[in-house]
C-alpha cells in the first residue's frame, strides 16, 4: 500500500483507502478526501486512524473536528449508531459515545482505567485471531451458495455474507484495541500472532484485515528490529517484508543480515506477487 501512496495517484476509491491508511499527515489526508462518504467504509477507516492518533499522541479534538466537518454530522452519527448496534459489548459504549473523541475529560477518564481497557483489548484481539485468522467458528460457504446470496460467482471468497457483515461490525473496535495494545503494551504476544498469521481465506475487499496485519508487523519490527523478520522469515509474505522496509528505520547491518537470510532460502514457503529480487533491490536502494 505504501507503494501505491508513493506513486501519487488518487484516481480510484481504492487509492483513497490506501492514502487514508498510510498517510503520516492524517489531518491533511482527511481534508483532501473527495466524496468521503462513498464508499461508506471510508468513515470507519477515518475513525480507526483517529483512535490510533489519540493512542499515539494523546487526545486531539482538532482531528475529530476535521473528521466531522469532512464527513458531515449525519455520517458521524450514523457511524456512532452502528457501533451502538454491534453484537459485541466490548467497547460498544465507548465507541458509540461522541464525547470520547470530543471531550478531553471523557477520553482521559477512559484511558485512566487501563486495567479494564487492557483486558477488553486482549479479549477482543484474541477473539479476532481465533475467529477471523484461524477460522475457528467462522462460517464458510460454497460458490453456488454465494451465487444465490450475492449474484456473483466467486470461487475464491468462501466467507459468508453474514460473516462479512459481522467482521465489518467488529472491525473498528478491533482496530481500536490493536492501537491501544501497540502503544501501551507493545510486548503483548497477540501482536506477534496477528503479524505472523496469514489469511487463508480471501481478504476484505478494502484490505482492512491485511492493514491490521501490516500494523502488527510494523510494531514488531519497531520493537525488535529486523531480527524479528529473520527469525520468522518462512512465515512472512515478501509483500509484507517490502512494506515494513519502507515503513521502518533500519541499519545497514540489519539489512545485510536480512539479505543473507533471504539468499539462503532454497524457496520461500509463501508464494505471492513478489519475488526475493524485489526485496534485495529495495534493500540495496536503502543502503545506497
Amino acid at each position: 500500500m505504501l507503494h501505491v501512496v508513493e506513486t501519487g495517484h488518487r484516481g480510484t476509491k481504492g487509492y483513497q483507502f490506501s492514502y487514508l491508511q498510510e498517510s503520516e499527515d492524517i489531518k491533511t489526508e482527511i481534508q483532501q478526501l473527495e466524496d468521503p462518504n462513498n464508499p461508506e467504509p471510508l468513515i470507519d477507516l477515518a475513525f480507526c486512524r483517529l483512535y490510533d492518533h489519540c493512542f499515539a499522541h494523546g487526545f486531539d479534538v482538532e482531528l475529530f473536528d476535521i473528521l466531522q466537518t469532512k464527513f458531515g454530522y449525519e455520517a458521524v452519527q450514523s457511524y456512532l449508531t452502528r457501533r451502538q448496534t454491534s453484537s459485541s459489548e466490548i467497547f460498544k459504549a465507548e465507541l458509540s459515545n461522541i464525547n470520547l473523541l470530543s471531550d478531553a475529560k471523557c477520553w482521559n477518564q477512559f484511558i485512566a482505567d487501563e486495567e479494564r481497557v487492557l483486558k477488553n483489548s486482549l479479549g477482543l484481539l484474541n477473539f479476532y485471531y481465533d475467529w477471523w485468522l484461524l477460522g475457528i467458528g467462522k462460517e464458510k460457504s460454497e460458490p453456488l451458495q454465494r451465487m444465490e446470496q450475492t449474484g456473483i460467482m466467486d470461487r475464491i471468497d468462501n466467507t459468508t455474507l453474514t460473516e462479512w457483515c459481522r467482521f465489518d461490525a467488529f472491525y473498528p473496535a478491533i482496530s481500536f484495541a490493536l492501537s491501544f495494545i501497540i502503544y501501551h503494551h507493545s510486548d503483548a504476544e497477540i501482536i506477534q500472532k496477528i503479524a505472523l498469521t496469514n489469511l487463508e481465506d480471501a481478504p476484505d475487499m478494502w484490505g482492512k484485515d491485511l492493514w491490521l496485519q501490516r500494523r502488527a508487523m510494523t510494531a514488531c519490527v519497531q520493537r525488535n528490529g529486523l531480527k524479528f523478520i529473520i527469525e520468522n522469515l518462512g512465515q512472512i509474505r515478501y509483500e509484507l517484508i517490502y512494506y515494513v522496509l519502507l515503513k521502518t528505520d533500519t541499519t545497514p547491518t540489519e539489512l545485510k543480515k536480512l539479505k543473507e537470510a533471504i539468499l539462503a532460502e532454497d524457496e520461500h514457503p509463501i508464494q505471492g506477487m513478489m519475488e526475493s529480487e524485489h526485496i534485495i533491490e529495495l534493500m540495496e536502494k536503502l543502503v545506497a
